[in-house]
C-alpha cells in the first residue's frame, strides 16, 4: 500500500470519529443550560466534566502548560496562612490550578489575586477568585466533588494565600 493511501485511510478514520463523538454528543438528554449572566458564573464553578474527558486529558498531557504551582500538599492551621506566587508564562493565557482538600481536614479557603492587568469586562471576575473547600452543596449538581476547586492564573501570573477556618489543621494538594 502507497503511503498517500495510508494517509488518505488515516484522514477519514479521524473524520469518522469526530463524527461519532458529535452525533453522541447531540443525542444526550441533558437539562438545558441556564440563561442567566448570573446563572452561567455559579453553574460553570460547580459543574463536573464527564468522566471520558479525564482520559483525554490524559492522552494530550504533554500538550498541557507547565504546572502554575509545585504539585505537592500543603498543611496548616487556623494561627498561619500559606502564601505562594504563580510564575508568570507569556506563552500561555489561561492556567488552571487544581486543589483537593484531603480527608480530615478542615475548612480552608483558597484566594487568588492575578497580576494580569485586564481589559475585558468578561475576563473581570479572573482577578480576584476565591474557593472554599469543601464548597457548598449545589442542588443543581448534587454529585459534584465538594472536596476540589480550581482557580484560573493569567499570563502575569498572581499570589495565591491559603487560609484555614476551623481549629483542626488544613490539608490541601496541587493536583
Amino acid at each position: 500500500m502507497s503511503s498517500t493511501k495510508i494517509v488518505i485511510i488515516v484522514l477519514v478514520l479521524i473524520g469518522l470519529l469526530f463524527v461519532i463523538f458529535v452525533v453522541r454528543g447531540a443525542l444526550r438528554n441533558d437539562p438545558a443550560p441556564p440563561k442567566g449572566k448570573a446563572e452561567l458564573k455559579t453553574s460553570s464553578k460547580n459543574t463536573k466534566p464527564p468522566n471520558w474527558t479525564q482520559k483525554i486529558e490524559g492522552l494530550f498531557s504533554s500538550l498541557k502548560p507547565a504546572r502554575p504551582l509545585e504539585k505537592k500538599p500543603y498543611s496548616w492551621n487556623s494561627q498561619n496562612t500559606i502564601e505562594e506566587t504563580i510564575k508568570p508564562d507569556d506563552k500561555q493565557p489561561f492556567r488552571t490550578v487544581k486543589f483537593h482538600l484531603l480527608p480530615g481536614s478542615g475548612h480552608a479557603t483558597v484566594k487568588y489575586k492575578d497580576d494580569t492587568p485586564i481589559q475585558s469586562d468578561e475576563l473581570e471576575e479572573l482577578k480576584e477568585q476565591e474557593c472554599e473547600l469543601p464548597a457548598d452543596f449545589n442542588p443543581d449538581n448534587p454529585k459534584a466533588d465538594r472536596s476540589r476547586c480550581s482557580i484560573v492564573a493569567l499570563k502575569r501570573g498572581g499570589r495565591v494565600t491559603f487560609i484555614c477556618d476551623t481549629s483542626t489543621a488544613c490539608k490541601v494538594e496541587v493536583e
